[in-house]
């Protein structure tokens, strides 16, 4: 009987709307939207300094290994196993406590479709929808990326079709009334000098990330060095095209004082809806938005699975993480792992104020995390750049000094933001308590990283020894 493989079953399109999926969201252009004016000028100067270099930095190591495993593989093969496994594993726990969080979003959007908004505090409500809705992910995930891109796929356009209608409705409010927000560049300069403009840059670049996810899935991708870099490039530029021209809509339509992030976008889609005398608008975007919701966390559930499995290939996480279903061809082990995992979370943050507030101090804690993976991304690089690299490698533009502009940029961004998220928020009560959370978290999930690694290298070497003696003999 033959082993069970994985499928290449995403082409272009699935993975262009795989990308849209994963970073493209309302909540990024309300955010940003809060800033008012300054906020066009800083989704620029993201997309040039985060999003562009990563998206080149991607574009060629994905060519260069377009395996399953990604980023793990790429910093495995510039700076050896222990830095390739704690590179993957801040990827997957920060993901892996970011679905919950995605979850409850969508519960909140429900709510609001249904006109219910107490049940949006109700964790009998709260806690079976998003149960539900996690593991029914998981089984479409397990059948496998030809029915789960299917729910990608709709709730990426989904998310396109909101922000379209959003977009369409802010140009009418400008086109009847004229422009909600003065448009002065005395004021842009003035939030320039804002300290909290800097936070927003790293807030900005944070709703930027994803590109570097879909090659974790290389194996299951069609021509992946020939798809990739087309993936790339179109959902680069729509979405930074999104992110500017929705945030612009909800300038021209509402006042910034008036725009409010913690509604996830709705609130902004209210606005702009009242402004343009589209009373629809509201309820038919927030059921989009759950549509697409659902879609998202698909696809993060699906894809983040990748990469135990990639770490469990090479031995250095339980070999039953590298296990493909029988008839499915997928890594169900470490799809229904993570997923167990997740609910635990859901559970945890519902339960006793206690253990929701180390729920909230561990979300806040991953932001941190998150970045991390992305330094290693552009370090590695240069790292792994060859002279004899062949047609296949899209290499970044510019020879040498293009290489090290688009590593230069990308670390810089990267820096900055990971600067920016270990500074207390400004309504923390006590920032030294915040503080002492936050890096202890950060060494208590480094240590366990680093002892998984420890505690299965020696399998994998040991493997790897009795695999020479065989071949030897």
């Amino acid at each position: 009987m033959s082993q069970p493989q994985l499928k290449r079953v995403l082409t272009l399109t699935d993975v262009v709307l795989f990308n849209v999926i994963v970073i493209f969201s309302l909540r990024g252009m309300a955010t940003g939207a809060k800033m008012g004016p300054a906020s066009i000028l800083l989704w620029l100067l993201a997309v040039g300094a985060f999003f562009l270099p990563l998206g080149l930095a991607v574009a060629e190591l994905a060519t260069r290994d377009p395996a399953e495993g990604g980023l793990y593989r790429w910093t495995r093969a510039a700076f050896g196993d222990a830095h390739g496994f704690i590179c993957g594993w801040f990827y997957w726990v920060t993901n892996l406590t970011y679905l919950p969080s995605l979850l409850f979003f969508l519960a909140a959007n429900i709510v609001f479709v249904v006109a219910r908004p107490a049940l949006g505090e109700n964790p009998w409500f709260v806690t079976p929808l998003a149960l539900g809705v996690l593991w029914f992910t998981a089984w479409l995930n397990v059948r496998g990326l030809s029915l789960g891109k299917k729910v990608t796929n709709a709730g990426a356009t989904a998310s396109w079709i909101a922000a379209v209608l959003l977009i369409a409705a802010g140009l009418t409010a400008f086109l009847r009334f004229g422009s909600a927000t003065a448009w002065r560049w005395s004021e842009v300069g003035h939030s320039l000098g804002d300290v909290r403009t800097v936070a927003y840059f790293g807030t900005l670049s944070f709703a930027l990330v994803g590109l570097e996810f879909a090659p974790v899935m290389g194996d299951e991708i069609q021509e992946p060095r020939r798809v990739l870099p087309r993936a790339l490039l179109i959902s680069g530029a729509v979405i930074s095209v999104l992110y500017i021209l929705g945030t612009s809509a909800i300038l021209v339509a509402v006042p910034p004082a008036d725009v409010s992030p913690i509604s996830g976008g709705i609130g902004a889609v209210q606005s702009v809806a009242a402004r343009a005398s589209w009373p629809w608008l509201p309820v038919f975007t927030a059921a989009l938005v759950s549509f697409s919701v659902l879609g998202g966390v698909a696809a993060w559930l699906g894809g983040m699975a990748r990469i135990p499995y990639a770490a469990g290939l090479d031995r250095f996480l339980p070999p039953a993480m590298a296990r493909l279903h029988p008839k499915y061809g997928t890594p169900h082990v470490s799809i229904i792992f993570q997923t167990v995992l997740t609910s635990v979370l859901i559970v945890a943050s519902q339960v006793g104020s206690t253990v929701r507030e180390a729920y909230l101090v561990l979300l806040d804690m991953t932001i941190a995390m998150n970045f991390i993976p992305f330094l290693y991304i552009f370090l590695a690089v240069p790292r792994l750049r060859r002279a004899e690299d062949g047609p296949e490698v899209v290499r970044i533009p510019g020879g040498r000094a293009g290489l090290w502009l688009t590593s230069g940029l990308g670390l810089g961004a990267t820096l900055l933001t990971l600067t920016t998220s270990v500074i207390p928020p400004s309504d923390v009560t006590h920032p030294l308590l915040f503080e002492v959370k936050l890096w202890g978290g950060l060494f208590f999930f480094s240590a366990i990283g680093y002892l998984l690694f420890r505690r299965f290298s020696r399998d994998a070497a040991a493997a790897a020894r009795a695999s020479n003696i065989v071949e030897t003999s």
